[in-house]
């Protein structure tokens, strides 16, 4: 597996190793190749756990997520921007008549 090269984010790769739950079996992979790097393969070279658990017959299964991708991006800097204007709105309320219809109007009563 290659190293991430400095300034690389890198992408989340986890793996599930039979059908307990185990410690933590996550690895950091290249953000250059997407998720091709997150493979069974990696997986059962870098945990032993996973590795007999192939050898069983369990389940080995991968789940990458792009930390690159828009997607994920869009939802966490939405979640800050209503927490931001939540916030906002609570300590500004008393301060300014838009600001305390709004409060009243998500359904807070003094």
């Amino acid at each position: 597996m290659a190293q991430l090269a400095p300034g690389d984010i890198g992408n989340i790769c986890r793996c599930l190793c039979g059908d307990g739950v185990l410690g933590n079996t996550t690895i950091l992979v290249s953000a250059a190749n997407g998720c091709k790097d997150c493979t069974v393969k990696v997986c059962r070279e870098q945990f032993t756990h996973c590795d007999l658990a192939d050898i069983q017959g369990g389940s080995v299964s991968v789940h990458c997520i792009d930390r690159s991708a828009l997607t994920p991006r869009i939802a966490v800097a939405s979640l800050l921007v209503i927490v931001f204007l939540l916030v906002v709105t609570a300590l500004g309320r008393e301060r300014c008549r838009p600001l305390r219809k709004l409060h009243e109007a998500i359904g807070h009563r003094d």
